[in-house]
């Protein structure tokens, strides 16, 4: 199974002018919090990297079930509380293959098993601190251990093959989250992979987009054939535009479809289709479903469409525990058995990337209290060298 080990580091004193040099800012949340931290790094066994692969690669094929279900069953896409405006636009993607891009399963380490937190496979944040902040760090510090960032060069790839195959247009349009300053970063090196793809990057507003009078989306005066957005789909679908996506005539990485990956009533059905698998945790839609099978435990509260950590609450027996504040508040939601992913004390989360269908990459994440947040730092990891890393990594 493996070993997960949280160990002490000296940081680099001038990281932050080092960050700058490869276009990373974001030292610091709006709270002023760390963004990235690297007096402290976690270490991973082989077989722990070996076991995080197997477990990331075959849950994402169970989640692929989920939505092909969902999809093709009476009702399914009630369930995630989709829209009935934008149901057939959701099952118009899943049907025509829209193409993945990426995405980021969050996972409990929990005895030498990932167990399953949540899966971002809409717009998955953390991505320079995940690339080239990682890999910069490896080089300088720890250049002796092996690591598994998020692969930028298999993010580059993906886009030469779907350029190659017509499955995004030539030109593709870049959208941050409005007035967002992590997301601007985001979105800069989501366009240095764009151009490596030989694919014209355009970084645009979302305040910039314009509907057409065919109901396409246009940037000035352009017609977006392809766009990569960090824009969410529940925000998306709730917008009076969202009429105008049947027709619009624009590949979305990732596409519509993923709506029901990064939506939190995934968990529970997911238990229902797969309960007792070793990697999910007791999920449901109400507190007894988790309570009948951990009597007297600890169970997390979640809003289904929550992100960073917000309105998330650490319940036992209707005492409140611990809890974030928020905006998703309103949503439906849903409830998880709690897993204590504290390692040396340290609450951490295990993020395990994919990109296309294939494992990419780690990102490890931790947080001073029990619940993992947008604002919970970035931390850097390794693995203990062996042939078997060597050959992971193609090296």
């Amino acid at each position: 199974m493996g070993t997960l080990r949280r160990l002490p580091s000296a940081p680099r004193p001038d990281w932050q002018a080092r960050a700058r040099q490869i276009g990373y800012t974001y030292f610091r949340n709006e709270d002023g919090s760390p963004a990235w931290r690297e007096d402290v790094r976690y270490d991973f066994s082989p077989q722990a990297v070996l076991t995080l692969r197997r477990v990331t690669e075959d849950l994402h094929t169970l989640c692929l079930r989920v939505v092909d279900d969902a999809v093709n069953t009476p009702g399914g896409l009630d369930v995630f509380h989709i829209p009935p405006l934008v149901q057939d636009v959701v099952r118009a993607s899943w049907r025509r293959d829209e193409p993945f891009l990426l995405g980021r399963f969050d996972f409990a380490w929990c005895d030498g098993q990932p167990k399953l937190i949540e899966y971002n496979a809409d717009t998955p944040a953390t991505v320079p601190e995940s690339t080239r902040m990682q890999s910069l760090w490896r080089a300088e510090v720890a250049p002796q251990a092996e690591q598994m960032p998020l692969d930028a060069g298999r993010i580059v790839a993906r886009l030469l093959q779907l350029r190659a195959e017509a499955r995004v247009s030539q030109t593709l349009h870049i959208v941050p989250y409005p007035d967002n300053t992590e997301d601007a970063v985001h979105a800069r090196y989501y366009r240095d992979w764009a151009q490596q793809a030989g694919l014209e990057a355009v970084q645009c507003e979302l305040r910039d987009l314009e509907i057409s009078t065919r109901g396409h989306l246009l940037h000035k005066g352009r017609v977006v054939r392809s766009m990569l957005r960090m824009y969410p789909w529940e925000l998306m679908f709730r917008d009076p535009g969202a009429r105008h996506l049947a027709q619009c005539g624009c590949v979305f990485l990732n596409p519509p479809w993923t709506a029901l990956l990064s939506n939190k009533a995934l968990l529970p059905v997911l238990w229902q289709r797969y309960p007792e698998h070793p990697n999910l945790l007791p999920a449901g839609f109400d507190p007894a479903a988790v309570t009948a099978h951990r009597p007297g435990g600890w169970y997390v509260e979640k809003p289904i469409h929550a992100r960073g950590g917000e309105n998330v609450r650490l319940l036992k027996a209707d005492r409140i525990l611990c809890a974030e504040g928020g905006t998703y508040g309103a949503y439906p939601k849903v409830y998880q058995a709690f897993a204590d992913h504290s390692i040396q004390g340290v609450t951490a989360s295990v993020g395990a990337w994919v990109i296309g269908h294939s494992f990419a990459g780690i990102t490890m994440r931790e947080s001073a209290d029990r619940i993992i947040r947008h604002t919970s730092p970035i931390v850097p990891h390794t693995i203990r060298r062996s042939s078997f890393v060597s050959r992971l990594l193609g090296r």
